[in-house]
């Protein structure tokens, strides 16, 4: 037996190893999942499915098409899509910080510009930039478009961060401006078994990814930052054209009807995606959701109430988090508030330890607006530093 055939499962370990080592693979945010602590996983029943879970695609459709979901009476879509929303994922705490402290030195810093070197008899600003020293301070965008109907959906969208860097420096201080974007096009497919009970899912991603930094004397930043970040924007959207840098990922997702009000759900998304000759990690996520039979309405006043948990990234080993920090759970209510004319959502959960929120609402079935609150850790362990992000969209769709 030749030495390449000798240990196939060694082999096997090491490359699971390997990948499991790599770093994160993209994905595009539920914004409806999120709102409810990132434990949405095992309910998908609108075109995030694309995003978070392919089985979940099944679930739409006209009444008669899910025999669990029509047994509960359950309110669902037979289309759903996002025609175009653009979002905005915002620190206010850390802008409003950052204009206070420019503000307050605007002056120094003007008048810096023919010697940067003054700037180091100003004590006040540097005790005042301490605060921000190597601090990442990111702005996140994000387009998007797409939509579902039974079994099938399809997306496209871009998230973009353009982040500012102040250094103190060993002289003076400097300022880093950092864009990082993606760009991605997804497809999935799903397909019923047994009476409608287990839904099986499929999808494929292509992905884009560009980073880009331009470095400047803190002095410059105010008259050469905003004609760099022009230039890394054009840049970027250059790079993004090249082929062979794409990411290509598979996704696979499952879920199953215990009962029409309870289901359980896994994906595992960005299989065998390679970005920059370094592959990507898979994200594992595993849940369950229950939507209480008594709460449930599928007619003109439409309501859906669900109550979800989930483990997310199982595979990603991130240094200090607590075990505990992987599993989410939050709960949803949907409500039709005047039939044909307004639909609104409010959810809220537990994501890594810290609260989420969201509200969202359809106007005529074509104006969409969303707006959500989460955080991450900041810290090197769970607890330790909350950042907290505030989101919205606005789009058209149906």
């Amino acid at each position: 037996m030749s030495s390449s055939n000798r240990y196939p499962i060694q082999k096997f370990l090491l490359l699971f190893l390997w990948v499991v080592a790599a770093s994160a693979g993209p994905l595009d945010r539920s914004w409806r999942s999120l709102g409810m602590g990132g434990a949405g996983v095992a309910i998908s029943d609108d075109a995030d499915a694309v995003h978070q879970n392919p089985a979940g695609l099944s679930q739409l459709g006209f009444k008669g098409s899910c025999m669990p979901l029509d047994t509960l009476g359950y309110k669902r879509n037979a289309i759903d899509t996002w025609g175009l929303g653009v979002g905005a994922e915002l620190d206010p705490n850390l802008l409003s910080r950052l204009y206070h402290f420019y503000d307050n030195n605007k002056t120094t810093m003007d008048s810096a510009q023919k010697d940067p070197k003054s700037l180091l008899k100003n004590q006040q600003l540097f005790n005042e930039i301490y605060q921000f020293d190597r601090l990442p301070i990111p702005v996140h965008t994000s387009i998007d478009m797409g939509g579902a109907v039974r079994n099938y959906g399809a997306a496209i969208w871009s998230d973009n961060t353009m982040s500012l860097q102040i250094d103190r420096g060993a002289l003076t201080p400097k300022a880093g401006i950092r864009l990082t974007s993606t760009i991605a096009a997804e497809a999935a497919t799903s397909r019923s078994f047994i009476d409608d009970r287990l839904n099986l899912g499929f999808g494929y991603r292509i992905v884009a990814k560009t980073d880009e930094t331009r470095e400047y004397d803190v002095t410059q930043l105010q008259d050469e930052g905003q004609k760099g970040a022009t230039r890394m924007v054009f840049k970027s959207l250059s790079n993004i054209r090249r082929s062979e840098d794409w990411g290509h990922g598979l996704d696979f997702g499952f879920i199953w009807f215990q009962s029409p009000g309870l289901r359980y759900g896994g994906a595992i998304q960005n299989v065998g995606m390679k970005l920059y000759d370094r592959f990507q990690t898979p994200d594992l996520s595993l849940g369950l959701a229950w939507a209480p039979r008594r709460f449930q309405r599928n007619d003109k006043w439409s309501r859906k109430i669900n109550f979800a948990l989930s483990t997310t990234e199982l595979l990603e080993d991130t240094l200090g988090y607590k075990p505990l920090s992987k599993l989410n759970f939050g709960a949803e209510w949907e409500q039709t508030v005047i039939p044909h004319v307004i639909v609104g959502r409010i959810s809220a959960g537990v994501k890594g330890g810290y609260y989420t929120a969201g509200v969202s609402g359809t106007l005529v079935h074509l104006f969409r607006g969303e707006f959500l609150t989460y955080a991450d850790e900041g810290g090197k362990f769970t607890g330790a530093v909350e950042n907290r992000y505030y989101m919205f969209r606005i789009g058209i769709g149906l």
